[in-house]
């Protein structure tokens, strides 16, 4: 096994890489910043953003802004509307988290070897 995605710093190719797959038209979390603010991000805010992960990254904890959340009450499209019970919560993260978790991921799913044993 490799162990370079454990130690090698992340670059802007892997940042860029993962806004590219960001699912468009989400709702915003807490800080109100859409994905597609994000999404059209410049080489230079990229660049900003990947300084961010490699401070992150070293400390392996994620900044406790991201843990907040937000939930909202989505109604099921069945039943009466009135009851509680037709409705599903969401929970809203931060799309900066989001972002993060797919770098990480991607560079796990790299290195990971599923057997079928």
């Amino acid at each position: 096994m490799h162990y370079e995605c454990y130690y090698s710093r992340i670059n802007q190719g892997e940042v860029k890489t993962a806004l590219k797959k960001m699912g468009r038209n989400k709702a915003v979390g807490l800080y109100q910043i859409s994905i597609e603010a994000w999404r059209s991000l410049e080489d230079e805010e990229v660049k900003w953003l990947t300084c961010l992960f490699n401070k992150i990254f070293p400390s392996a904890k994620m900044p406790d802004e991201w843990r907040l959340s937000e939930v909202i009450h989505v109604y099921k499209n069945k039943g009466d509307a009135q009851a509680c019970s037709n409705y599903r919560g969401i929970k809203l993260l931060s799309h900066t988290m989001k972002l993060w978790e797919r770098v990480i991921e991607r560079r796990l799913r790299r290195e990971t070897k599923v057997s079928e044993n």
